[in-house]
This record gives structure tokens, sequence and C-alpha cells, in this order.
């Protein structure tokens, strides 16, 4: 499609791989091919392949905007000294564009990607530094032998690497860079130990040794003298600036509409993602205040535990969106295996299967979805950031000795039925979460901990591990935090783990499965750094939890969303696992091939079965073990395929 006069172009959603090769090796061709068509699914209207020496790059496209061939990857400097394949939406292009053309700096096209070329050209790996948006990229400069892989701040798009010495490959998820690799590695034990406690593989590890993730905000560069991993960015929370209420709502009014209008530009049709919940439907209302009219999409189970319809269809007919409902009952049997196809490695996260239903249902009508990802990340909206700021002030005012004392007497006040409901609640958080640390209080995941995995563990699997410790990687990013309190610490450590190891896995991977492009004005950089520049008192109270969101959000939405409980994006799993999953429970988790890989104990892992379906509630953690050994079955045993159903392939 030509350019329009005016019009305001960029690039697009997309999957990229390639082939570093630091002797004189020749590229593997094939292995390359086999890696880009692994990766249709991320972009399946267009594709590229450069090869030259000691390089390789491949590229999936999903067009967007600005469709002209001009624009496809790889794209080469004019000389060719500097290649980039790259996967993501800058939004401010348009600026660094300008500030490029006044340094002299031509175009032949209108789209972002060669403003990251320029950019480079200009400014090296410092470009990247100043760009806002979601990315994933490479770029090879030939004239140094190096080749660099960046991601976005906040590590939205996904970027995997093994560096084996002699070659490189990357690729956007892992099953394509096994492709690439041409061989599949052992399973690195200390990952599924932190899978287990996780639910997802934390960090910059991943579950295959030797494969690694490049870190968000990371500069990871190959040379052939080995290899350098950078950080260009870090979301501080040690400055504070003192904004009256009033002050701090119009300033997050000014980002917040500013951060949805860079993220509505596109040539296809756009919509939202709508739960109900204050921060997707913000989201929706600001689009609204720009756009008009805007399409919105809403998941609901005929379980109404778990059913927000409602609640967003409060907020459709409040703003008049084309509003559209997707019952689901879930054919659990068929899409496991997808999920676990898609996400490549062991991801237990069971809200993947209601967010991948509704990208689903989005992507029949539209191609970029907004979403409301990141508002309880960024402005304290999860309960354990109560319970912290609860014992935060529990420790700040009862003395040391005392403690010990009081936390059984406010437990027991709590039981009591004649006290008033918030005294018992708060008698409980004190009683509970007064004398424990933040990292006890900060706890989010609903994986094993503790003695919890090891009673699973052969005494093999155990020695293996030694005293690897999964609950480190929280307890470094924690010591490591620059925060003024232990509310502050705790934000940051979401920001940086919750967040980019499942969250944002979670809705990268369930969108580009059905080539959808999910955008999230709430992540924006500098909505998180004005957020994190405010004392936690503004965000998280004794009672109340995001506090200043809930403020904003006060303006726009009707007053039943503020006030209902938060719901996550939840399925039943409890009810699933002793239903139309509970033979595909006990047949894949009592299988001599389970059992027979050595890190499971038969009886322990039956003993915790029979107690779920007696009653007691282990949904999670039995998920997490089904996931893990669907996982084997298709990458390591590769008898399990996409498009199996469970029962078939028992």
């Amino acid at each position: 499609m030509a350019s329009e006069p005016g019009r305001v172009e960029c690039q697009a959603m997309c999957g990229i791989s390639g082939i570093y090769q630091r002797g004189d090796a020749s590229i593997p061709e094939s292995r390359l091919l086999a890696m880009r068509a692994d990766l249709v699914h991320r972009g399946p209207d267009d594709s590229g392949l450069h090869i030259g020496a000691h390089i390789g790059l491949a590229f999936n496209r999903l067009a967007i905007i600005d469709l002209s061939p001009a624009a496809n990857q790889p794209m080469s400097s004019e000389d060719g000294g500097v290649s980039l394949v790259f996967n993501g939406e800058i939004y401010n292009f348009q600026d660094v564009r300008r500030t490029l053309e006044s340094k002299g700096r031509a175009f032949r096209t209108q789209s972002d990607t060669e403003v990251i070329l320029n950019g480079y050209l200009e400014w090296g790996t410092d470009v990247v530094g100043r760009l806002n948006g979601m990315f994933a990229l490479a770029i090879w400069d030939a004239r140094q032998n190096t080749l660099h892989l960046v991601r976005d701040r906040l590590g939205k798009k996904p970027l995997f690497y093994s560096d084996s010495g002699a070659q490189v490959v990357f690729a956007s998820e892992v099953r394509s860079l096994l492709k690439g690799m041409g061989t599949t590695p052992d399973v690195d034990a200390e990952a599924l130990d932190s899978f287990l406690t996780y639910l997802c593989v934390p960090g910059d590890r991943s579950i295959f040794a030797g494969v690694r993730k490049v870190p968000p905000a990371g500069i990871v560069t190959f040379s052939r003298e080995g290899c350098r991993i950078d950080r260009y960015w870090r979301l501080s929370y040690r400055k504070k600036h003192e904004y009256s209420t009033q002050e701090a709502l119009e300033r997050l009014d000014a980002l917040l509409t500013d951060a949805t209008r860079i993220r509505m530009i596109s040539d296809v049709p756009v919509g939202a993602f709508l739960s109900g919940g204050v921060d997707s439907s913000t989201v929706v209302a600001l689009m609204a205040r720009q756009i008009g009219t805007v399409r919105t999409f809403s998941v609901g189970f005929s379980d109404e535990s778990f059913n927000e319809l409602p609640h967003a269809r409060a907020v459709a007919s409040a703003y008049g969106t084309r509003h559209e409902e997707i019952r689901v009952e879930p054919d659990a049997s068929a899409i496991l295996p997808r999920l676990v196809w898609h996400y490549g490695e062991p991801f237990a996260d069971s809200s993947a299967v209601p967010t991948y239903y509704v990208a689903q249902a989005a992507r029949s009508r539209v191609i970029v979805a907004r979403n409301g990802d990141g508002g309880d990340e960024g402005f304290g909206g999860y309960q354990w950031h109560r319970n912290i700021r609860v014992a935060q002030w529990y420790r700040q005012v009862v003395p040391v000795p005392i403690r010990g004392l009081l936390a059984p007497v406010a437990s027991g006040l709590g039981r009591i039925p004649a006290i008033p409901r918030a005294l018992r609640s708060a008698a409980r958080l004190l009683g509970y979460w007064g004398a424990r640390s933040p990292l006890d209080a900060f706890w989010i995941w609903q994986g094993f901990r503790d003695n919890g995995r090891d009673r699973l563990y052969t005494p093999g699997f155990r020695s293996r591990l030694g005293v690897s410790d999964p609950a480190e990687y929280i307890r470094k990013v924690y010591r490591n935090a620059d925060g003024l309190d232990d509310v502050d610490r705790a934000l940051q450590v979401g920001v940086e783990t919750y967040l980019p190891d499942d969250l944002l896995v979670k809705v990268d991977i369930a969108s580009m499965a059905n080539s959808l492009e999910p955008r999230s004005p709430l992540l924006d950089y500098r909505v998180l750094e004005f957020a994190a520049g405010l004392r936690a008192s503004r965000h998280v109270g004794m009672r109340t939890t995001k506090r200043l969101l809930k403020g904003y959000a006060a303006r726009l939405l009707p007053a039943s969303i503020i006030r209902r409980p938060k719901q996550g994006f939840a399925v039943p799993l409890a009810s699933w696992l002793r239903g139309p999953l509970r033979r595909s429970l006990i047949t894949f988790l009592q299988h001599p091939r389970f059992t027979g890989r050595g890190y499971f104990d038969g009886a322990a892992v039956r003993s915790l079965i029979d107690r779920h379906l007696a009653g007691e509630e282990h949904g999670s953690r039995l998920w997490a073990l089904l996931c893990l050994e669907l996982w084997f079955r298709m990458f390591i045993d590769g008898d399990l395929r996409r498009d199996d159903r469970l029962e078939d392939a028992a």
C-alpha cells in the first residue's frame, strides 16, 4: 500500500530470529528458514531473510501500518554496514526522526524501523534510551563484527538466545531457537525448581540449560571476544515529588491521555480488552474520550464466581462501546496442548486460558487491542501491597519485645463474631502479617514453596539441586531495590519480576499466538516513572489499594466499578481438575513416564491428587505439574503435538 501524504506510519508486530557465526563457518540457511517458519503466527503477512558474512537474520511480519515493501525487514544501511530486525512498535518515532533529520540523516521510508537504524548510526546503542515503545531487536554491525540484542524497558517483547562460543542463535520464542540450534539442550534443574515456585521460569534463565533471555532494558552484545550484558534503564523509587492530590491527578491525566493517544496509531481495526476492572475500564474510557466509539471484548464463564461480564457491560454501556461478550466453555483437552506449544517453556499461570480465548475472539474482529496491564504493578493494586503496608506500620509503632505477644492476641480478636467485621479484618492482618517479613507478605505466586516442593522430589533430584533456593531470586531484587520503604521496594520487585516473568509473557504469547497486537497505555514508562516518584502512601493505605489510580478513575467510571472488590482474570481450576480434567490429571501424573523422569516421587504426587479430589485446594499446584508433564511430552519426548487432545495422547 502506498504511503498517504501526511499519514503517521510505523512498523508492525513480528517475529525475529538469527544466527551469528564468530568464525568462518557459513550460515546454515536451512536452520534459519526453519526458525522463520516456526514464527509465522507472530507475522503471517510477510517475511524476509538476510544472509551475509558471519550473520543470518530472519523476519516475520504482522502488518499494522506502513505496508509498503520499502519498510520490510531485515533493513540495512545504504552501505550495508549495519542491518536490523525489529519486533515491536516505537510510539515516539516521529519525534526521534525529526531529531535525526536535524542532524542530516536521510530517510527512505516512513517506518520506525529506519528510525532505529539511523538512530544507531548516529548514537550507537544509546538510541534505545530515546525510544518509547515495546520492542525486541537485533542490530548487526558488520563494521565491528558485533551483534546487539536489545529488549524494551519492561520486557514486553521476548527474546531468547544461546551462545555456544562458535555460534550465537536468537529468536523471539524458545521453540524457534531450538530449530536454529539443531538440538534440544538438557533441562535446567534449577529452572525447573523455580518453575514450580513461580509457575513460570523467572529471570534471564530458561528451562533449557544454556538458553537465556535478554533481560528487560538489556543490551546483550556479542563479538569475537565474547558476550557483555548492559542495562540501559531501571525504574527508580528513590526520588520523590511532593504534589498535592489535585496536582497528582492532573499530571496523571496528562500522562495517561498521551500514553493512550500514541497507542491509537494504526491502519487496521483496533479494539480493547474489557474485564470490568478499574484498569481496563480506565483505558476504554480514555480511548472513548479520544476517538468516540470503541470496540470492546470481554470473556465470561458459566461459573458465576469467575464471571465479570456484568461489570464489563456496565462500562460498555456508560461509554457506548461496540461490545462483544465471549462466553467461554473451555475445551481444556484441546486448549492445553496448544498453550504448551505456544509458550515453549513450562508456564502455569492459568489465566493464560481466558487470555488466549479473548485474544482469539478479538482477532476475528480487530488486529490491535488495548489492555489495562500494569495498573496493579505500577499503582499498588494487590492485596499483598496492603499487607506490607500494615506490617510496616506495625513494626514502626510496636516495640520488638511486644510484637510476639500481640500477634496471637490480634489473631484471636479476628475470630470473635461480636467484633465489627472491619475491626476483625484489621486484627487478622496485624496478627498474621505484623510479625512477618515484607518478602513473606509480598509472595503472590500460587506455586509450591519450600518444603512443599521438597516433599514431591525424589532424593536424587533433591541432591542435584543441592542448596539452590528459588526464593533468592526475589530476595536479591528486593535487596537491590532503591525505594524509601517496604511498599516502594515491593512495588519495585513486582515491576522487575512478576510483571516481565509472568504477566507480560502471558499476554504476549496468548496474543501473538492469534496474530493480535496488544498495547498497554498503563505500562508507558513515563507513567510508571511518575507513579514511582510519589510516596507509597499515595498508592497504598492501611485499608485501600491503588488509591491514586482509583481516584483518577472515579472521574471517568461508574462508582460501582471503583468500589467492587478486585477480581483477577481467573479460571475455575479446582472444579476443572475435579471434573473435565480429572481423568487427564490422573493419567498423566501417574504414568510411568512421569515418575520415571527422576524428578518426582509418584506416591507424593498421588497423595496431592487424592487430597485435592477429596476437597482440599491444590488446584494451582496440580495445574503446574500437569503443564510441566505436557511440556515434557511435547518438547522432550516429542510425541505430543499442538493439535492433539489430552484423552488421545495419554
